[in-house]
């Protein structure tokens, strides 16, 4: 399975927005406040999804050892770079809106399988963007 830092999601995010400036001063967090900013208003509800299909039966033979013990590098990584793409599209979402902020994240993952042995990781996050005081 190829990272989001190698092969993202078919152009949706591209290796550049990992390190773009605009995206990375957008604070996303938990939280419903953010230490030391007051919030002047919320902007809307964003939300961002992924979904990347899985071969484990594939990766069992490839990645023996990762399984060893119940864990798995492999599927880690996927949940690692699903939340990592997710996490770009509510920043791009947020610039799109012109919010300063994304408060209350949530995300959930849920595992889809398929006849075969495969199956689909479907990551969703959503939170309020929000502009905040100067």
């Amino acid at each position: 399975m190829a990272s989001a830092y190698k092969k993202i999601e078919n152009g949706i995010v591209s290796p550049e927005d990992l390190n773009d400036p605009a995206l990375a001063k957008i604070i996303i967090t938990t939280a419903s406040d953010i230490p030391g900013r007051r919030i002047d208003s919320i902007v809307d509800v964003v939300g961002a999804e992924t979904a990347l299909g899985l071969s484990i039966f594939k990766d069992i033979a490839n990645n023996f050892r990762d399984f060893f013990g119940g864990r798995s590098k492999t599927v880690q990584s996927a949940v690692r770079d699903a939340r990592t793409v997710c996490m770009i599209e509510l920043r791009r979402e947020a610039i799109r809106l012109n919010a300063d902020a994304i408060i209350a994240i949530k995300i959930d993952f849920s595992e889809l399988s398929m006849a075969g042995g495969g199956g689909i990781l479907f990551v969703a996050a959503t939170g309020t963007a929000v502009k905040l005081a100067d």
